[in-house]
């Protein structure tokens, strides 16, 4: 047995499809790199609430959330272990509204996302678009 556990923050990350095939991404106001929408769950909610929670607080959109397509875990430069699962969902709203967190919020084609997402979260992608 392990004695080096990891101790991590769980957050949660949709890869949001539209109708028109493309992929929803936000763009942090903190160091400017995009990601997709989501973010920590809190200790009362599940993690599709934690989801639904985030993604409209970040987006102002109603989502349908589907399967887990990736889950993931690191230890950031702050040596805090962090956790996080990833969403495939849709929407059929387009109307994105940007929040206080972010710079940017765009609609992209799938293929996009491995240019300006971390590893991680292109992966989540790749796994989400047949």
């Amino acid at each position: 047995m392990t004695e080096d556990l990891l101790c991590a923050t769980v957050s949660v990350r949709g890869v949001i499809h539209n109708t028109d095939g493309q992929i929803l991404v936000v763009q942090r106001s903190t160091d400017q790199e995009w990601e997709l929408p989501g973010g920590r769950l809190s200790r009362s909610e599940s993690p599709r609430q934690g989801l639904r929670r985030e993604i409209r607080e970040e987006t102002g959109l109603d989502i349908e959330i589907a399967d887990i397509v990736k889950a993931n875990s690191w230890v950031n430069t702050a040596d805090e272990g962090r956790f996080a699962v990833h969403y495939y969902c849709e929407t059929t709203d387009d109307s994105a509204t940007r929040s206080d967190e972010h710079v940017d919020i765009e609609w992209i084609r799938p293929e996009q996302t491995e240019h300006i997402l971390c590893e991680a979260q292109a992966e989540a992608v790749d796994n989400a678009v047949p």
